[in-house]
C-alpha cells in the first residue's frame, strides 16, 4: 500500500497583515505629503512668476510714457519751439486710494497712444497723445484711456480705459521736483506745488496672484507706502514693484 504524506499550506498570520497594512498606509502618507508639498511650491513659484511679469509690464508701459512726456515734434517748416500741452499730471487718491497719472506728449505718425490708437496723417497736424493711468481697485486692474486730439480732454473718473493689467491693487506716484535748477531731483512729494519742476516720478505698483489660498493668512508684506501689511483673508500673494522715470524732455544741455 502506497502512503501520501501531505504538506501543510502556508500564509500570513493576522499579526503579519496587520503590519504590512499599516507599513502600506505610513508610505501612502509620505507619498501623498510630498506629492501635496511639491504642488503647493509650484504653486506659489507659478504665482510668483506672473505677479513679476505683470509687475514688470505695468511699469514698462507707465515708464514709457513717462519717458516720453513734454515730447516736442519740432517741425522743419513754420515756427514752434516747445511742447504746448501738460506734460505730466496727477491726482493723489489719498490714504489707501490708488493715484492716477496723466501724461502728454506730441503724436509723431507711426506711433500710438496707450489703447492702441495710431498717428495717422490725419490726426498728426498739432497732435497731442495723451495717456491717463488709473487703477479700477474693485476689479483689481490697470486701465489706460488714451487720447489723440490737439486738445485732449480731461481726463474723466476712475476706471476708465482699456484693462492693462489684471491684480493690481495699487498705484502710487512720487514725484521729483527741481527747486534749486539743477535739472536734478532734490524733493518727493505726492502733489507738486508747481508741476513745471517735476523732473522724475517714482511709480510704485502692487500686485496679487491670481489664485487665493496661497500665502499664510497673517504673515506681512511690505506696500507701495513702504509699510509692513496684513496679508488679508483671501490668502492671495501681494508684491510691491517700484521703478523711478526720468522726465527726458526736462533735461537740456544747459549745466
Amino acid at each position: 500500500m502506497t502512503h501520501f504524506k501531505s504538506s501543510g499550506q502556508g500564509g500570513f498570520t493576522l499579526v503579519e497583515m496587520m503590519i504590512a497594512l499599516t507599513l502600506g498606509l505610513v508610505i501612502l502618507l509620505v507619498i501623498g505629503t510630498v506629492f501635496v508639498s511639491s504642488s503647493q511650491t509650484f504653486r506659489i513659484q507659478e504665482d510668483n512668476a506672473r505677479i513679476q511679469e505683470s509687475g514688470r509690464f505695468a511699469l514698462e508701459i507707465i515708464g514709457r510714457s513717462i519717458k516720453q512726456a513734454g515730447h516736442a515734434d519740432i517741425p522743419f517748416t513754420g515756427f514752434k519751439v516747445a511742447f504746448s500741452g501738460v506734460p505730466i499730471n496727477g491726482v493723489d487718491g489719498g490714504a489707501g486710494i490708488p493715484d492716477t497719472l496723466t501724461v502728454q506728449y506730441d503724436g509723431v505718425i507711426g506711433e500710438s497712444d496707450c489703447e492702441g490708437t495710431n498717428v495717422t496723417v490725419v490726426t498728426a497736424p498739432d497732435s497731442i497723445i495723451q495717456n491717463h493711468f488709473n487703477v479700477d481697485a474693485a476689479n483689481a486692474q490697470l486701465r489706460c484711456d488714451g487720447e489723440i486730439n490737439v486738445i485732449p480732454p480731461v481726463p474723466g473718473a476712475a476706471p476708465s480705459g482699456i484693462v492693462l493689467a489684471d491684480n493690481v491693487e495699487d498705484l502710487q506716484i512720487l514725484y521729483g521736483i527741481d527747486t534749486i535748477g539743477d535739472q536734478s531731483a532734490n524733493q518727493y512729494v505726492v502733489t507738486p506745488a508747481d508741476w513745471d519742476q517735476v523732473v522724475t516720478a517714482r511709480v510704485c505698483v502692487l500686485v496679487r496672484s491670481d489664485k487665493t489660498n496661497t500665502a499664510t493668512v497673517g504673515n506681512n508684506y511690505r506696500d507701495c507706502n513702504g509699510a509692513m501689511a496684513v496679508v488679508p483673508a483671501d490668502g492671495r500673494l501681494r508684491r510691491a514693484f517700484t521703478a523711478t522715470f526720468n522726465l527726458r524732455n526736462r533735461i537740456n544741455i544747459l549745466p
